[in-house]
């Protein structure tokens, strides 16, 4: 009854958010406007709008409903459902307000569900609130609960932005996007090609690690004074209006001053993470290219295992390296299958003839979650995703901001201890911002 009603209000939401982006454009006094598809750095189109608003304050959102029949063979006590999901709703609405020319508000409430298909289910309520201080354009500041400046997802996690149903492998399971924390950062431009950012926040909890998602439950939304500071630094580097280099990082504890007793002894976890991320992304008319590599090393994986056998009864094994990397391209097709004939415009709350695409795209992807493990750990119960993962896929776009997605994986488990790898998957999903 509750999972109905969920998918009720989502529905009510989706319509309500499209009937009212095309409402705006007719009336002025509508308090949603249209999108104007710009980004400020480290956010994502809809979560920019006030930005780029000509009003003083802005409504925005996305959503997405996905069905994707993740099922195998998991043990669930150090699995993830994460890993085994069939059915993934999304919404989320900004409310964005210019205190000042220069002072800007802006906040985020998300409701996720997700589920198994059978009775395992799981909700979850994500916040952003931060503000924005444009002193310069080299120096500006942020400060609140914010998406990190780290891979490339985590600041395009849209569901118009990435053409697969689901979010690559990569950057859900190594870099943990949408990864939200408590801080403050500077960001700015050095020059027209250059912008940099440095931010420093509360950092993760250790305690909430399984061991087939790394780092990726960790996150949570904390109101208590840090106990260790996170620093994450970015730069991105535009060497033309085509093509964008970014490289960006994370080092931290993720500890929080738990303590646990290993062989007698009471010791400090300090579970500390360095993680690097690079990509690079070109843009040429119909074709796009993007390329994403990440690496990471956790320290006191042994306390990790106590710690969370602490917390719950089931140790997790975490892997002390990790990496992954992928690489994919897409293709607008429509226009040559309209033999690039000139397009009358024709539109309803659904479908505008003129920013219609149809994207074929396929991608590349390798990831291994326990790349070294430590001695103590080795042959304990895991969820070890080694795999290669091929993807091809369809993205119709009927409008700019409304996406229905199809794709195909096939997944090959390079672990050898895998007995029953995941091996074909189909997606399918729907999109919108607003």
């Amino acid at each position: 009854m509750i999972r109905k009603i969920f998918h009720t209000a989502l529905l009510f939401f989706t319509s309500s958010a499209v009937i009212a982006q095309q409402d705006s454009v007719k009336q002025d006094n509508s308090p949603i406007e249209k999108l104007k598809y710009e980004q400020q750095p480290g956010l994502a189109l809809a979560a920019s709008k006030i930005f780029f608003s000509d009003k003083r304050y802005s409504i925005s959102g996305f959503g997405e409903f996905n069905f994707v029949p993740m099922q195998g063979n998991i043990n669930k006590d150090v699995g993830d459902l994460e890993l085994y999901y069939t059915g993934l709703y999304r919404y989320a609405t900004f409310f964005g307000y210019r205190l000042t020319d220069k002072l800007i508000w802006n906040s985020e409430f998300q409701i996720e569900f997700l589920h198994d298909g059978n009775r395992e289910a799981h909700h979850e309520i994500v916040l952003e609130a931060f503000l924005d201080y444009r002193l310069k354009d080299y120096l500006k500041i942020r400060a609140g609960f914010y998406p990190l400046t780290i891979g490339y997802v985590n600041n395009n996690d849209e569901p118009v932005m990435f053409y697969s149903v689901n979010r690559s492998e990569v950057e859900r399971l190594i870099t943990p996007s949408t990864w939200i924390e408590f801080g403050t950062m500077v960001y700015g431009s050095i020059t027209k090609k250059l912008n940099y950012a440095l931010g420093f926040s509360q950092g993760l909890n250790a305690k909430n690690y399984l061991s087939g998602t790394w780092i990726r439950q960790g996150r949570e939304i904390r109101f208590d004074v840090p106990k260790s500071i996170s620093i994450n630094p970015q730069l991105n580097y535009s060497v033309n209006d085509k093509l964008m280099l970014s490289t960006s990082g994370y080092y931290g504890n993720s500890g929080q001053n738990n303590r646990i007793t290993l062989n007698g002894i009471e010791q400090e976890v300090k579970a500390t993470i360095a993680l690097i991320s690079a990509y690079a992304k070109y843009d040429f008319k119909n074709f796009r290219f993007v390329t994403v590599g990440t690496y990471g090393k956790l320290s006191d994986t042994d306390k990790i295992y106590e710690l969370t056998k602490n917390n719950t009864g089931f140790g997790q094994v975490l892997g002390s390296e990790v990496y992954g990397y992928l690489f994919e391209a897409g293709y607008n097709i429509l226009p040559y299958l309209r033999k690039n004939k000139e397009v009358k415009e024709k539109h309803t709350r659904l479908y505008n003839s003129k920013e219609m695409k149809l994207s074929v795209f396929s991608r590349f992807e390798q990831l291994n979650t326990h790349h070294n493990i430590h001695q103590n750990l080795i042959g304990l119960d895991a969820v070890i995703n080694h795999l290669n993962i091929y993807t091809v896929g369809l993205n119709f776009n009927t409008r700019e901001n409304i996406v229905i997605k199809a794709n195909y994986q096939y997944r090959k488990s390079l672990n050898p201890l895998d007995t029953s790898p995941i091996n074909h998957v189909v997606e399918t999903g729907i999109g919108f911002i607003f």
